[in-house]
């Protein structure tokens, strides 16, 4: 391919090297790459032959790289024993070449959807609270509890520096902030009490010409591998059985924390924006640092890894609660009766959600039924996206 033709390798990554991320540059740049080395021709051979098929006019020509890219999918599984999740990474460089010059390839779902990770062992909240209780140094111990309740990114905890943390002495949860590695947005997180505490002990034992809050024997902070090493050895120590073929990384505080928010059904986008996950801009309008507060108490009760959890609701608490749903559910009842508008708001509402009745199913069902199917449909979407969160691979994190 001539060097004047319009349609080259080198234009797109000079797109991809100017307005995206250093990751997302490595990862198309390494997938193309390997796409080179499987079809035996450059990429911009390659892109040559997709422009022809693209302007052929023939449908089954013009689909012959979604077979090759599902061929390479497979070559790499099985001549270079990647994982599906990896092999699916490396499909991504030729596909974002081809899209940059909207030639988009559409492949099979099995390939489009990442599966979850089976290989990563989460532990649970106790056995943490056994790994926190086993370490012998303040160090490992700040790891634990502020590793857990932050659940930043390897790359991001690692560089935190002294300076960086807030004033430790106002009232906890105390806001502590930062630009994430990874997707570029702030982390809009809190240090929880039982960290501060720690914190204050741990702070004074620093190297003070070291900048940074965990640190190497140099000038410089801690890597991946070590961080990673340290939980492996708290995990030994606390004689955690860790079954053939996983593995316990850094990556699993993270886990830990999202699994949390599922279970304690934290709106999806709140979870986001304390762990440094993007967030749409018109979700972002109606989630107040109140919210973010709010959450994370409740988050942070949960995870507690040195105090005794709350005790289950008495006879008397739980009998008081089942009176208050009683008279919600006839309140509701009277908005219903008084403003009709508000059930055909309801029935809309079912129907972006993709709820299906029947027009007789509609209008036999109450406007408290309609309501809780709602929060069954908004529910299911709120687990979708946990899973999507928690099945994320953290391919910067394998060590």
């Amino acid at each position: 391919m001539s060097s004047g033709n319009q349609y080259t390798v080198e234009a797109f990554l000079d797109y991809v090297r100017k307005r995206r991320k250093k990751n997302t540059l490595r990862m198309y740049t390494e997938g193309m790459r390997r796409f080179e080395e499987y079809y035996k021709k450059t990429g911009n051979e390659i892109l040559e032959e997709r422009r022809q098929d693209w302007i052929s006019g023939n449908l089954f020509q013009k689909k012959r790289f979604a077979r090759e890219i599902e061929k390479f999918h497979a070559w790499l599984i099985k001549e270079r024993k990647y994982s599906p999740n990896s092999a699916t990474y490396y499909c991504q460089g030729i596909r974002a070449l081809f899209a940059y010059y909207e030639m988009n390839v559409k492949l099979s779902n099995d390939i489009d959807k990442r599966k979850m990770t089976t290989k990563d062992y989460v532990p649970r909240i106790d056995q943490y609270a056994k790994m926190l209780k086993v370490a012998d140094n303040l160090r490992d111990k700040t790891i634990v509890s502020m590793g857990l309740t932050l659940a930043w990114r390897i790359g991001d905890f690692a560089k935190i520096k002294k300076d960086d943390l807030p004033d430790l002495d106002i009232e906890t949860p105390i806001p502590f902030e930062a630009l994430t590695e990874k997707e570029e947005v702030i982390a809009k997180s809190f240090l929880s009490d039982e960290t501060v505490t720690l914190l204050k002990d741990y702070l004074p034992t620093l190297n003070e010409s070291n900048p940074y809050l965990f640190q190497s024997n140099g000038k410089g902070y801690l890597d991946h591998t070590t961080l990673n090493r340290i939980l492996r050895n708290l995990a030994e120590q606390a004689k955690l059985k860790i079954p053939k073929g996983k593995r316990l990384r850094f990556h699993c505080f993270r886990k830990r924390f999202l699994s949390e928010c599922a279970n304690l059904r934290i709106d999806h986008n709140i979870a986001k924006i304390l762990t440094g996950k993007t967030v749409e801009a018109a979700s972002l309008a109606y989630l107040s640092e109140v919210n973010h507060k709010a959450a994370f108490e409740t988050i942070a009760n949960r995870l507690r890894l040195t105090k005794k959890r709350p005790t289950a609701k008495t006879t008397q608490e739980t009998t008081e609660i089942i009176k208050r749903l009683d008279q919600h559910e006839r309140m509701l009842n009277i908005i219903a009766a008084i403003n009709p508008d508000v059930v055909k708001r309801a029935d809309e509402m079912l129907k972006n959600l993709g709820v299906t009745m029947t027009a007789e199913q509609f209008i036999k069902a109450t406007f408290n039924e309609k309501l809780n199917m709602i929060a069954e449909a908004q529910e299911k979407r709120e687990q979708e996206e946990y899973a999507k969160m928690i099945a994320e691979n953290g391919n910067n994190n394998n060590h």
